[in-house]
């Protein structure tokens, strides 16, 4: 037996292929569902998540997407297109280069999709090429999305179009893999749910439960008309697929995308991570059980030795990059509060470690700007009371701007500083960041205070050394100064600690 199927280890040059095949992998997980999940748990039913989210693709198409792939060879030196923005196109670009190192793929794509799925397919290297009109499209229709790729295929031998919706490997993949898992690993399984995209997943899992019981139901569920949900479709626009679903899918549900998002998020809350699609199998799942329940039939379903319901649903893929849909979807009372969400409001430009400056460094940063060496040097001069700025001359090319209130810029600042007070700043406030109320008044004053820039500090050109008592608050300046195009620097310690460098150098009282 292989390394990869005793310990799951993968190694040498066909590692990567090697662990996208099942046959090297141990069973995907099948989880059962906390009561909490499951409203029928005390009528006997047991329902069980089918993880196909655990494949090292994530998804539910990463199994149709090997199975095509290595039944059409040809596609290892083509351009290989799909009609998808989702799993099924990333599921072949990452099989495609596990297989044959195929790096040319390319995911046509509806332009009405969200900028962070486009950058989601480009992340993994996918070419994009967007198409417009209605997004989801029916397989067949001539003028449809799908029907021109085919027709591209036929005429240009340079492109591979492997069709998920016709491609029988699509199908054929779950019932090698999908269906004989489950049935291994819980062979008294009396329900499968799954929701219906492509149909591939609940025809080739349905079709291998059922040849080894027939009496396994099996469910699929669609999106609620022009209520879509990403991945499955509404039954009028499944109806059409030319894969044996007729003979295997015994009834359908349709479910709206609330429903479906909010089940997904409870189901990620308990630790089972999946996307809308499997929140939208389970409610589908549960609709299903309570009518039988209703009517009386849900024993007729039950295992005569152990008395119990046995159901399987799958989950497809993840839910991070729907994040925004479920936030659009579900109402704001679904989701945890914000706790100091006036802080969205304010101090949003970015830091930078780098440009808070040691003592030291704003000494060498004022002697290698041009001006030769100078000293960095505090004053306390009785000319520069009541003025805005040191009485001595300002050579530099370097701005030190002074943010402490007046009496204190009297008292002592750093020769040829600006003094430009900040109104509620305190040399006894501590830990600003940690205050809400004020963070948020401190940083409505710097935004007045800099909104125009140039008449306090002048040319964008000149370097600007931004201190106050600690150093904190003017991180925030100089963030902000950052954002407005200066070349900004806070000083950690604030004016202390560079005070505190500067009578450390031995200067004399007359410099002070």
């Amino acid at each position: 037996m292989a390394q990869g199927d005793n310990l799951n280890v993968f190694s040498g040059p066909d590692s990567i292929s090697r662990y996208f095949d099942p046959d090297n992998l141990p069973p995907l997980p099948l989880l059962e569902l906390p009561s909490k999940l499951n409203p029928l748990r005390n009528e006997n039913v047991r329902i069980y998540a089918k993880m196909l989210t655990a494949h090292p693709a994530q998804n539910v198409k990463a199994l149709p997407a090997l199975n095509m792939l290595r039944h059409e060879p040809s596609a290892a030196s083509k351009s290989i297109v799909e009609a998808s923005s989702g799993s099924t196109v990333l599921s072949l670009a990452m099989a495609a280069r596990a297989l044959y190192g195929n790096d040319d793929v390319c995911a046509y794509v509806t332009n009405k999709k969200h900028p962070d799925q486009l950058r989601l397919l480009r992340f993994f290297g996918l070419k994009v090429a967007l198409y417009g009109g209605l997004a989801q499209q029916e397989p067949h229709d001539p003028k449809g999305i799908m029907s021109r790729l085919r027709r591209l295929a036929k005429t240009d031998e340079s492109i591979s179009y492997l069709g998920q919706y016709d491609n029988d490997h699509n199908w054929k993949s779950h019932e090698r893999w999908t269906g004989a898992q489950i049935w291994k690993q819980i062979p008294k399984i009396n329900l499968f749910c799954a929701t219906v995209g492509t149909g591939g997943c609940i025809t080739g899992t349905g079709m291998y439960l059922k040849s080894q019981n027939p009496s396994v139901k099996v469910v699929g569920v669609c999106n609620a008309f022009g209520d879509p949900t990403p991945g499955p479709r509404h039954f009028p626009g499944f109806e059409s697929s030319n894969f044996p679903w007729r003979e295997i899918i015994d009834d359908f549900e349709d479910i709206s995308s609330v429903d479906s998002y909010n089940m997904s998020m409870q189901l990620c809350r308990e630790g089972i991570i999946a996307g809308p699609s499997s929140g939208e199998a389970l409610c589908g799942l549960i609709r299903y059980l309570e009518k039988l329940r209703i009517s009386g039939k849900l024993s007729e379903l039950a295992d005569m030795e152990t008395e119990e319901v046995s159901c399987v649903f799958i989950c497809c893929d993840l839910p991070y990059q729907y994040m925004d849909d479920y936030f659009d979807k579900l109402n704001e009372d679904k989701f945890p509060p914000i706790i100091n969400k006036i802080l969205l409001s304010c101090d949003q430009d970015k830091y930078n470690e780098s440009w808070v400056l040691k003592p030291i460094q704003a000494k060498q940063m004022l002697s290698c700007n041009g001006q030769g060496k100078q000293r960095l040097q505090v004053c306390n001069h009785r000319s520069c009371r009541g003025q805005l700025s040191c009485s001595k001359n300002r050579t530099s090319q370097t701005t030190f701007l002074d943010l402490r209130q007046r009496k204190d810029f009297e008292t002592g600042h750093i020769r040829r500083s600006l003094s430009s007070p900040l109104k509620d700043l305190s040399p006894t406030m501590q830990d600003v960041f940690g205050n809400t109320d004020a963070l948020h008044k401190l940083w409505k004053g710097l935004q007045i205070k800099f909104d125009g820039g140039e008449k306090i500090l002048g040319s964008k050109k000149l370097a600007v050394i931004v201190l106050c008592y600690d150093g904190e608050i003017s991180q925030m300046a100089t963030s902000i100064l950052r954002a407005k195009g200066y070349t900004a620097f806070s000083v950690c310690g604030g004016f202390p600690a560079l005070r505190k460098s500067t009578m450390s150098r031995g200067h004399s009282r007359g410099d002070v």
